[in-house]
């Protein structure tokens, strides 16, 4: 399975993007394509999306660490309690 943030993948991101701009700011869209700077503003706004998708999948890793490798012995713990039975 390939991740979304992967570097193959910018092309289909910037495409994404590129057809819901179109889509939901027709205006801005046009002007920016008769101005040239169409391109420009889909490298930076995928560049802006693809920094917010890393930092909230490092915040989910960390919470994954936390979580699972929050280990503490019982407060009398004994090889009858063993979690290997």
């Amino acid at each position: 399975m390939t991740k979304p943030a992967d570097e193959s993948q910018k092309q289909i991101r910037l495409e994404m993007i590129r057809q819901a701009f179109q889509n939901k700011a027709p205006q801005m869209y046009k002007e920016l394509k008769s101005l040239g700077q169409l391109q420009k503003f889909l490298e930076d706004h995928e560049a802006k999306m693809m920094a917010c998708y890393n930092e909230e999948e490092n915040k989910a890793w960390e919470k994954t660490l936390a979580t699972f490798l929050d280990f503490e012995d019982p407060p009398s713990f004994d090889e009858t309690s063993s979690p290997m039975g």
